[in-house]
């Protein structure tokens, strides 16, 4: 009985000393990570598509309030919008004859450093998310610039502006060229 005993502890003890060293070795695993900067896990790619800044001036034609909350005027054979403190804001639809669409736009806000532009396109029963349209544009007041092509010249499509914070807000203008 004393031996079943000995041999019953010594079983015991050599398990837990298995799950010891189990979690000795994640802990020593993540430490070495942490020293050395790598990593197990599998990292995505970026694939954050940013405005570049443009030199190019920023005239808004049409707009008669540019204090307004949210206006927008079509001249020219382009869409122009202004927006004094959002959050966000859709166009309303509008054509890329050509099947591209040109992006300029400046702003500013507090908060997050950034805000963000996508296309829509429209079919029944809504809109949908055009892949690969999402940009982002600085908020440093400078003004930025981006494309958008392959776009069906026969579809409707709209603008979404949107700045992800729930406490600040945003100012700035943008001017869609191509549109029909």
């Amino acid at each position: 009985m004393k031996k079943t005993k000995r041999i019953v502890a010594f079983a015991l003890a050599a398990v837990l000393a298995l799950l010891v060293l189990a979690g000795c070795k994640s802990t020593l695993t993540s430490i070495a990570h942490k020293l050395t900067g790598s990593s197990d896990e599998v990292q995505e790619e970026d694939t954050t598509q940013w405005a570049v800044l443009s030199s190019d001036p920023l005239m808004i034609d049409g707009i008669a309030d540019t204090s307004a909350k949210y206006a927008t005027a079509k001249a020219n054979g382009s869409l122009n919008i202004v927006f004094n403190g959002v959050w966000s804001r859709q166009t309303d639809y509008f054509t890329a004859p050509n099947g591209m669409i040109s992006v300029y736009g400046c702003g500013t806000a507090e908060g997050v450093q950034k805000f963000k532009i996508s296309l829509w396109k429209k079919v029944d029963g809504g809109a949908e998310y055009v892949d690969n349209t999402t940009f982002y544009f600085v908020t440093d007041g400078q003004n930025y610039h981006c494309d958008i092509g392959n776009l069906d010249p026969n579809a409707s499509y709209r603008l979404t502006i949107s700045y992800d914070s729930s406490k600040y807000y945003l100012y700035g203008l943008l001017k869609v060229e191509g549109i029909g």
